[in-house]
């Protein structure tokens, strides 16, 4: 991992562990602090120490923000790190904080570190302030677009369209539109699913019909607040077909739009049961073999079979040419069902294929038996924290998963952009 992904790990990962609220990363598990005195508070994130700041930022609420003296404290923190290099997860709390604050003055200082050179903590503060959900505040939000990491990283730009659809405003939909024109996959896949939320419309993934609509309606457009949510793929049922400028591989039945994918099946011991005289790994196969046939040759794709052990089909992502098909084809061919279940070990190999894998289908028929971590909560704490910045979605398919197995593909798929499907 490069040292900006490690950084931007730690600065984005506490408020992009999906359901998080604002302090409750901090608190998860904790009974509520009781009140700490303002001049206490700003003491202690004035300090020197690292534990007692952390202290401190675990026990700021709501309104101790609007307290001037603690305000004032956190911006002093953060110029401190700025100046001496050391901008951490604690800095990127601190400048959360303060997006919350109601004085001016403090937004205008969250505004201020958009444009720092540190890349790591000017992100930080756009992701802060795209919570506020004020129009306002857009145009510096949208600002991050400018910066080559927009380019160069998938995970990064996913982040700002997510950042930037929290603000229902019309120039937010300019924006993703304009997104949805100059990038495919999952991006646009992505980038559609919020602007038909935001829009009530949906053209999929046909941006000339975005761009065409948006020409018409542009000048008058108002983004309702009451406008209901739109689920393109919702979770454990049918996956709803939507227009696409061309056919889509399928896994399983759910459509494959990443350019950059991740096929990771399960081969433990409990694969040679069978329906039918077919048994679970030679349907997973054939599953297989037909999602990547149908791979567009511009995409880049690598397969990974698990059980206590990752064995992956190459050591990098490879473009989907006849020839790398073919290739897959033997890899999997020449699997068979034995051992036990390392789940975690599959995602976590799967994950680190690609800085900017778009998507992971991960195919599981039984609950973790093996590996670095079996415990299935920390397994999805875990990947959630590796993936924040990713943002790989990660697609699910339990072979008739039940109870506890069900619960946690569902909770992973949930956490990391993508869908649980039940397999039959």
């Amino acid at each position: 991992m490069t040292m900006f992904r490690r950084g931007l790990v730690l600065l984005v990962g506490v408020w992009l562990l999906s359901g998080a609220s604002l302090y409750g990363q901090v608190n998860a598990g904790r009974a509520a602090p009781k009140p700490v005195a303002p001049q206490r508070l700003a003491a202690l994130l004035k300090g020197r120490s690292e534990e007692r700041r952390a202290e401190a930022l675990a026990m700021i609420d709501a309104a101790a923000i609007q307290q001037s003296v603690v305000a004032d404290a956190l911006k002093e923190s953060v110029d401190r790190d700025l100046r001496t290099k050391h901008v951490s997860l604690l800095t990127a709390q601190s400048v959360r904080c303060l997006a919350q604050s109601s004085r001016d003055e403090d937004i205008q200082f969250v505004v201020k570190l958009t444009e720092t050179p540190d890349v790591n903590l000017a992100f930080a503060a756009a992701a802060s302030l795209a919570e506020r959900k004020d129009p306002q505040l857009l145009p510096s939000i949208v600002s991050l677009a400018k910066r080559k990491e927009f380019t160069q990283r998938f995970g990064f730009r996913r982040c700002l369209v997510d950042a930037v659809a929290q603000v229902p405003d019309k120039a937010a939909v300019a924006f993703l539109i304009e997104t949805s024109s100059k990038f495919d996959g999952q991006l646009r896949f992505e980038t559609v699913q919020h602007l038909a939320r935001l829009t009530g419309q949906n053209f999929g993934g046909h941006s000339d019909q975005w761009a065409a609509w948006w020409k018409d309606q542009s000048g008058n457009f108002q983004v309702s607040a009451a406008r209901p949510s739109t689920a393109i793929i919702p979770d454990s049922r049918p996956v709803a077909r939507i227009p696409w400028p061309e056919p889509l591989p399928e896994f399983f039945g759910v459509p494959v739009y990443a350019k950059r994918v991740v096929f990771v099946i399960d081969r433990s011991g409990s694969m040679r049961s069978s329906v039918d005289g077919v048994t679970r790994l030679e349907e997973a196969v054939k599953q297989l073999e037909k999602a990547v046939d149908a791979l567009d040759r511009y995409a880049y794709f690598n397969v990974f079979a698990y059980n206590t052990d990752v064995l992956p089909f190459m050591t990098q992502l490879v473009q989907a040419e006849d020839s790398n098909k073919r290739a897959s084809r033997n890899f999997a061919y020449r699997l068979t069902p034995e051992k036990k279940t390392a789940c975690y070990d599959a995602l976590y190999a799967g994950l680190m294929a690609d800085a900017n894998l778009e998507a992971m289908y991960f195919l599981s028929d039984g609950e973790p038996t093996a590996g670095r971590i079996v415990d299935m909560p920390t397994i999805v704490n875990s990947i959630t924290a590796q993936n924040a910045l990713q943002r790989t979605s990660i697609y699910t398919l339990g072979i008739d998963a039940r109870g506890a197995h069900e619960e946690f593909l569902r909770e992973l798929a949930r956490r990391n952009y993508g869908q649980f499907v039940m397999v039959r």
